[in-house]
């Protein structure tokens, strides 16, 4: 038993020295044996004795790991071999001596510096031709590197972190090649950021115009609208209001990726100042009306009194264009006191003319056009608010004897001043004294409202006027004159006509003469005259006409005033 030990010692001290030699043997030279060569040069392991009753324990191989297999040794990456010349890549970079404006600390001289430009908005990738290294070398000032108004990564990219408005800032920077240790100094030159020299928000009316201005020349920016229903802006940065909302007007700096401003632009409908809802159009609102067009539109409108009446109050008269203009009109209203309601019509489309005055520049350099809204002060106070209106005590008790308020005619002395005039003029044969429709006076151009016309007329020689009057939505036009004289009263009548559709009357007792202002300015001065009579129930109308008197008669009135 004991030698049945002994021998499985033996056996197994064998094994372990093979498998020891196998284990030094990988990875050694063909001359060493493998540990499988080396158990079979061994000597066989003895059976035991068949007749011994003993269990033979199989014989374990050794298990051998295969070697692992070397990994591969890598590739080195060859260095990149350097140009002939250490160089800034990044484009429109310009090689000189000099010109480092704005450069105080540091500044480089005698010898050649990479010099660019740019904008304090945008970022500068600088693109060297070895890898390089980058600092921030010089600027405008000791202070300005220390706080570090410009920097650079290591990726060469540099940056502006000063914007203040109207800055411009410099800055020098030094880039050394990896490779070769040689140095370049780049010049960067970083233009302020634009801003406006108006507002950041712009408020206009409808159809109103604003040019915008800048501390850049609008030949360097580019202009662009968001919303161009609501504004337009041009090449010049003129912005043009259409319609109620909010936009935004970019400007941006040609070449610039981010320098750039927005301006807000507001547009609101445009308050009238002349009321279309007002029911009774009086002196004082044409007085305080006509004052505020003067001054919203000063250099466009200009207004002065053409005499007092009798009441002392003022006959207004409206001028748009230079009164040396070669052209002159004339437009006339109310010279018959109830028909106010024709005021109202002519001081609103003046202020339209007015509102929409950069269309007729040109026109008005030409041309003038004079507006007499209200020839009748006096009467027109009476026809509205009674004898009350009049302040002259001697004038008010004879209207007030007079009566007939609502639907007065005449002037404060009870005179028909559309009767008055020297051309044809009569006495009236139905009253020898003053009333308040048909009295003519005791003689031609007694009244002062007359003489101020007549007056005023012979000042201006106009080429032709219109008389607003009421009622009955008809044209006089055919007086009993011929020749080049009729064909332009009948020229400017069809043109009327076809415009509001008024009937063009034939001639009648209204076209001979009879004292009329017409009258006077065809038969006496030979200028063309025509009168419209608005509306189509008795006067005074009711402000419920004006809306349609004034759908019919806008064109009208556009074209005499800015065509004819």
């Amino acid at each position: 038993m004991g030698e049945r030990n002994r021998g499985k010692r033996k056996n197994s001290a064998y094994i372990t020295v093979l498998i020891l030699l196998a284990a030094l043997s990988a990875g050694k030279p063909d001359g060493f044996l493998s540990a499988r060569e080396a158990l079979a040069n061994t000597w066989e392991t003895p059976r035991p004795a068949e007749d011994e009753n003993v269990s033979e324990e199989p014989t374990v191989e050794p298990t051998i790991e295969p070697a692992p297999e070397p990994e591969p040794t890598p590739i080195p990456t060859p260095e990149p071999t350097p140009t002939a010349k250490y160089v800034l890549q990044s484009p429109k970079a310009k090689y000189k001596k000099g010109g480092q404006q704005g450069i105080r600390y540091r500044k480089v001289s005698g010898r050649k510096v990479y010099q660019l430009h740019s904008y304090t908005t945008d970022t500068v990738q600088l693109k060297m031709s070895h890898a390089s290294t980058y600092t921030v070398y010089g600027g405008g000032s000791k202070k300005e590197v220390r706080k570090k108004y410009v920097t650079v990564s290591a990726s060469g990219k540099v940056r502006c972190h000063h914007r203040e408005r109207g800055k411009n800032v410099a800055a020098l920077l030094l880039a050394k090649s990896k490779l070769t240790g040689e140095e370049q100094y780049i010049y960067i030159y970083f233009q302020k950021k634009v801003s406006s020299k108006t507002a950041k928000r712009v408020r206009l009316y409808e159809k109103a115009t604003k040019t915008l201005s800048f501390d850049y020349a609008k030949k360097n920016l580019r202009f662009t609208v968001a919303n161009r229903k609501v504004a337009g802006v041009d090449a010049k940065g003129k912005v043009t209001a259409r319609k109620k909302g909010t936009t935004y007007v970019t400007v941006k700096v040609r070449g610039s990726d981010k320098n750039e401003v927005r301006i807000k632009i507001v547009v609101r409908e445009e308050p009238w100042i002349v009321s279309d809802k007002d029911v009774l159009y009086d002196y004082n609102d044409l007085t305080g009306d006509m004052r505020s067009l003067a001054h919203k539109y000063s250099g466009k409108i200009s207004y002065h009194s053409l005499g007092k009446t009798y009441d002392k109050r003022d006959i207004w008269c409206l001028r748009i264009g230079k009164a040396n203009a070669p052209r002159k009109l004339v437009i006339d209203a109310a010279i018959h006191a109830r028909e106010w309601l024709n005021t109202q019509l002519v001081m609103r489309h003046t202020e339209q003319i007015l509102r929409n005055y950069s269309e007729y520049r040109e026109r008005f350099r030409n041309v003038c056009v004079y507006i007499v809204p209200m020839n009748n002060p006096d009467g027109v106070s009476i026809s509205q608010y009674g004898y009350q209106a009049v302040r002259n005590e001697k004038l008010q008790k004879k209207v007030k004897k007079i009566g007939h308020f609502s639907r007065w005619k005449n002037n404060a002395r009870g005179v028909n001043l559309n009767n008055n005039f020297p051309a044809g003029f009569r006495k009236s044969k139905k009253t020898k004294k003053a009333d308040w429709v048909f009295y003519s006076g005791k003689k031609a151009a007694s009244e002062k409202e007359t003489k101020a016309l007549m007056n005023f007329v012979e000042k201006v020689k106009p080429k032709a006027v219109i008389n607003l009057h009421s009622t009955g939505s008809i044209i006089y036009w055919d007086f009993n004159v011929g020749g080049s004289l009729h064909q332009q009263l009948y020229r400017l009548a069809s043109k009327v006509n076809s415009m509001n559709r008024y009937r063009m009357m034939p001639k009648s007792s209204s076209t001979a003469m009879a004292g009329g202002f017409a009258d006077w300015l065809v038969y006496e001065k030979n200028i063309p005259s025509i009168t419209i009579e608005t509306g189509n129930v008795p006067c005074p109308l009711p402000h419920s006409q004006y809306k349609k008197i004034y759908e019919r008669n806008s064109e009208m009135l556009t074209w005499f005033m800015t065509k004819y």
